[in-house]
């Protein structure tokens, strides 16, 4: 006698439940195999005064797998938590600083750029020509970065 559609219908539901299953486990189960992160924050200043806004960005140096990454200075601190964190690894480091320009008499200024014009004032040894270099591990959680002007 042969089954009927009802009973066919039943096992093949089965089948894709039990299959379904093993490959949900197959997958979710498994050692991962992405680039391992670390968040990191810290402070940076500038002669001793933190740095009120800017930018920070980890760029990982030959050798070092991974995406650049990175956040937002304000008043000072910062926290690197973007695309899960910082790549473990050996790092060139990009810091830029903003500041109000001076506008016309009777405007107001604004040290964010997307909020008025703003100007980047750090040396470029700190951002496009960068000699700050940082060595990230498992066990990072903060990196302080203290410029001079001279």
């Amino acid at each position: 006698m042969l089954p009927s559609i009802n009973q066919i219908h039943q096992r093949l539901s089965r089948s894709l439940l039990v299959s379904s299953l093993a490959l949900i486990c197959a997958v979710g189960c498994g050692k991962p195999t992405g680039l391992e992160k670390v968040v990191v924050s810290g402070t940076v200043t500038l002669d001793g005064q933190l740095i009120p806004n800017g930018e920070i960005r980890f760029i990982p140096a030959p050798g070092t797998p991974g995406p650049v990454s990175g956040g937002p200075i304000k008043d000072g601190a910062y926290m690197a938590k973007g695309k899960g964190g910082v790549p473990l690894g050996e790092h060139l480091v990009e810091i830029k600083a903003y500041r109000a320009m001076a506008k016309g008499t009777g405007q107001s200024a604004s040290a964010d750029p997307e909020g008025g014009a703003a100007e980047q004032y750090l040396d470029k040894r700190y951002n496009e020509q960068t000699t700050l270099k940082a060595t990230i591990a498992a066990d990072t959680e903060t990196q302080d970065f203290q410029l001079t002007s001279k």
